[in-house]
């Protein structure tokens, strides 16, 4: 489902710009930047309009080398009003801020547009270090936080009630409660939000084994994006575990 809201602005933009900071750039990621920016960028003017067709051309209007500044500016088609520009690019802005901060489906943000924001993300790698989106005066970070972020938007389309283990990580309080397990095999992670009175307990349990319970979301392929958690176990260290002699004395079995 894609989310419409009312889009009001005093001043028209007509330009964003993406800057690629890293010590080498390749020809190759810096098409596939540009090219799924104007994705994104056509996406969201494809979603706004009534025909559902753009309504805006985007084309490079100026490049900076060494660290790459790419600016893109938008020319409206014909018979379409300039305001048109200025409205795609406030989407945008919100949008991109939106997914940047948490899992939550921007307005006018289709899947493809979704795809598009993670592909840009994605691009910051060893010799990529920083790719920052400038709309207006804001400036946003694209990073694995927002990769994490669309994963769980669209690819958490299956729910159930299960349980995840691993070592309890990176607790966030800044908005809703949320830690992190690490699957000690794969150090893959998995979001789990939890009711702030939970704290105290999930403040005991850091950096210890766990397993928590609760509803899970899950992509088509079975991987567990996040879990609103019902409850947590705490397992024991390794060093206070019983050894293989004590646990033949509590079976009753014999030397």
């Amino acid at each position: 489902m894609i989310k419409r809201q009312a889009i009001s602005s005093n001043e028209i933009s007509k330009s964003l710009t993406l800057d690629i900071e890293g010590p080498q750039l390749s020809f190759d990621k810096f098409l596939k930047a540009q090219e799924q920016l104007a994705k994104l960028l056509d996406e969201v003017d494809r979603t706004i309009a009534e025909n559902q067709r753009p309504s805006i051309n985007w084309v490079v209007s100026h490049v900076r080398g060494g660290s790459v500044h790419l600016t893109l500016e938008g020319i409206p088609k014909a018979d379409v009003e300039l305001r048109a520009i200025g409205k795609v690019l406030k989407i945008v802005e919100t949008g991109m801020a939106t997914i940047a901060e948490r899992p939550e489906r921007p307005a006018y943000f289709s899947d493809r547009a979704l795809e598009s924001a993670k592909a840009l993300a994605k691009l910051v790698e060893q010799d990529i270090f920083m790719i920052q989106l400038g709309v207006n005066s804001t400036r946003i970070n694209l990073n694995q936080h927002l990769v994490a972020n669309v994963d769980e938007i669209i690819g958490g389309k299956y729910t159930s009630f299960s349980s995840v283990e691993g070592v309890l990580k990176a607790i966030d309080l800044s908005r809703k409660p949320v830690f992190r397990i690490y699957d000690l095999l794969t150090n893959k992670s998995v979001r789990c939000y939890f009711s702030s009175n939970s704290i105290d307990e999930i403040k005991d349990a850091l950096e210890k084994r766990v397993s928590v319970s609760g509803l899970v979301k899950s992509r088509e392929d079975g991987e567990k994006l996040s879990i609103e958690v019902e409850e947590i176990e705490i397992f024991p260290p390794e060093d206070e575990l019983p050894t293989i002699q004590e646990i033949i004395g509590i079976l009753g079995g014999k030397d």
